[in-house]
């Protein structure tokens, strides 16, 4: 099961809700989360969002997610963002 469908599933949403909040039809949605269209970044953001989770945590090979270079930066900048804070927390603990 690719992270898509496991999401959707964890939190109980079928494709047509989750269509809905990204303002797409079910069959498109079907179509990112089977993979035969890429996942872009304004949708991997909004998933995030509704999901309460990190869009790194959307990115998987088998969701074909499509970033700009750009996207991916922060995203690579972020995360170490988050590790080194994770870090200090740890030291202070």
């Amino acid at each position: 099961m690719n992270k898509l469908k496991y999401y959707r599933t964890k939190n109980k949403y079928d494709q047509k809700f989750v269509a809905d909040y990204l303002r797409i039809t079910q069959p498109n949605y079907s179509n990112i989360e089977t993979g035969k269209v890429k996942l872009n970044f304004d949708y991997a953001n909004l998933l995030s969002k509704l999901y309460k989770i990190p869009v790194s945590d959307l990115i998987d090979p088998a969701n074909n997610i499509y970033l700009t270079k750009e996207q991916l930066d922060i995203l690579i900048e972020a995360k170490n963002i988050i590790n080194e804070l994770e870090k200090k927390q740890k030291l202070n603990k």
